[in-house]
């Protein structure tokens, strides 16, 4: 199986990933560990907490694309993106990346927004031709009051990404079991590492797509781990 990690954060010095090009090449080094073959690095862009400027983000993403290329890992940049009045437009622009340069867009939320906030952002932006992916929605409170709104997002057209560590239980029982209901409710489109660092935020795709595959068998992981991130990579936006 060839994994996809469409969400983690590998680029030194632009968010609260890696601080050093040293410690990057070690989390590309536990990337391979794991069986990653490919990867989207989606560094932070939050209003008055993380504002890399795109020239940073470009530099050290080309840096980092030869050190992956010398471990056999293609990279591809991204962004995470914190729900902001701004981000059609700077989407729209080409001030922020999508994810490898698709339709598709990482939207992250805050854990108390209302659900019509989320709701709300997600229409915008299938109104503006993306395709959002709804960064680790176990951690919106909304959501977990009542999961039938995951369902109604991905019919507004959203798709669903869960942590690697939420799915094997590493953030408490109530996580693993909103995420199992999801996987179980076939709502869940990507599971990601969101790696930061090699310690408390390690990458573990590898050890998460062999519990799913036991769990839930190979196809469906096969679908998670490869396939659907395949369609991320194949598709570009029509400009």
């Amino acid at each position: 199986m060839h994994l996809t990690d469409i969400h983690c954060h590998l680029l030194p010095g632009v968010d609260d990933g890696p601080g050093t090009i040293k410690e990057a090449g070690r989390l590309l080094d536990l990337m391979r560990e794991e069986g990653v073959d490919r990867i989207i690095v989606t560094p932070h862009f939050h209003p008055e907490m993380f504002e890399p400027s795109a020239e940073r983000v470009e530099r050290f993403y080309w840096g980092l694309k030869e050190m992956a290329r010398r471990r056999r890992i293609r990279l591809y940049l991204g962004c995470e993106f914190y729900r902001c009045p701004e981000m059609s437009r700077l989407l729209a622009e080409g001030k922020r990346p999508s994810l490898a340069g698709s339709s598709h867009v990482l939207v992250e939320f805050a854990p108390d927004d209302v659900y019509q906030t989320i709701r709300n952002y997600i229409y915008e932006l299938r109104s503006r031709g993306w395709r959002p992916v709804i960064a680790h929605v176990e951690r919106y409170e909304c959501c977990h009051r009542d999961s039938r709104r995951v369902r109604e997002l991905t019919e507004l057209g959203a798709a669903i990404q869960v942590n690697a560590s939420a799915v094997m239980g590493k953030r408490g029982g109530r996580m693993k079991g909103f995420c199992r209901n999801l996987i179980e409710s076939d709502l869940v489109s990507f599971i990601a590492s969101d790696a930061h660092d090699d310690r408390g935020r390690r990458p573990n795709l590898g050890k998460c797509a062999r519990y799913v595959t036991k769990k839930y068998g190979e196809d469906y992981a096969r679908r998670i781990f490869e396939e659907n991130p395949e369609k991320i990579l194949h598709d570009r936006r029509k400009k």
